[in-house]
């Protein structure tokens, strides 16, 4: 006779165990993932603090030189005003002169953007020039950052990274000027007997003019209307008179 070994649930019990520990493992591979997860959140919103941080410095420092001069303008006063001490400052910008050049950087970028989509656009020569006026001192009464301070303040004449870049912006505006003249010259809106280089010559002291006025008059008062009412009266001077009826 065979002897039967009694059961005594042991297998029950291991066939429960089973389910028990891969529930147990789930668990932990769940915990172990939200774990992960939560880190990389958490990075992300360290790098977006620092993105942050970095533009309220850029915006401390435009309006410290906007409103009081760029001799008031150190890593030290821009540090506390921001509230934070020059090391942090350091962090984000290893020198004066590397805030300088990313404050021009993200002033500037924008307003070559839209310059160059006011060069293709398809727009009458007369409307572009109200269009480019209009654009130019809208940029500068909104980013608060007056050029003519800003060159004969800030960039020493032996600070040649600086001066590149403010060439390179004033270069850019004259080539998208020429840019408009030229192609109001191929489609017959301007007579054929303006010179290119006097015109845009002409364009761009209207520019200026407007920048000077708001430098010494501190006051955005009839400023845009007078930039349109001046360019749209060159505009009528140069255009052909098909164009003008």
């Amino acid at each position: 006779m065979t002897l039967r070994r009694k059961d005594n649930g042991s297998s029950k019990n291991s066939a429960a165990a089973t389910p028990r520990k891969t529930a147990g493992r789930a668990l932990t591979a769940v915990k172990e993932a939200k774990s992960a997860l939560l880190q990389v959140e958490r990075k992300i919103v360290r790098r977006k603090s620092g993105e942050d941080r970095r533009n309220e410095i850029l915006e401390t420092a435009r309006d410290l030189i906007f409103n009081e001069g760029f001799s008031n303008f150190t890593v030290r006063e821009v540090a506390g005003r921001v509230g934070i001490s020059e090391a942090a400052i350091y962090r984000h910008f290893p020198s004066k002169e590397e805030m300088l050049l990313a404050l021009l950087d993200a002033l500037f970028t924008p307003w070559r953007d839209a310059l160059c989509q006011l060069v293709e656009d398809d727009l009458p020569f007369a409307r572009k020039l109200e269009e480019l006026s209009q654009l130019h001192l809208h940029h500068l009464l909104n980013e608060r950052l007056n050029p003519i301070l800003f060159l004969s303040e800030a960039v020493n004449p032996q600070n040649q990274r600086l001066l590149a870049t403010m060439r390179l912006n004033l270069g850019y505006l004259r080539d998208a000027v020429k840019s408009l003249v030229v192609a109001g010259l191929k489609s017959r809106q301007i007579r054929q007997t303006v010179s290119v280089e006097s015109l845009v010559a002409a364009i761009l002291g209207l520019l200026q003019n407007s920048v000077i006025r708001w430098t010494l008059q501190r006051s955005s008062e009839n400023l845009l209307e007078d930039g349109a009412r001046n360019m749209a009266a060159l505009a009528a001077t140069v255009t052909t008179q098909e164009v003008n009826r």
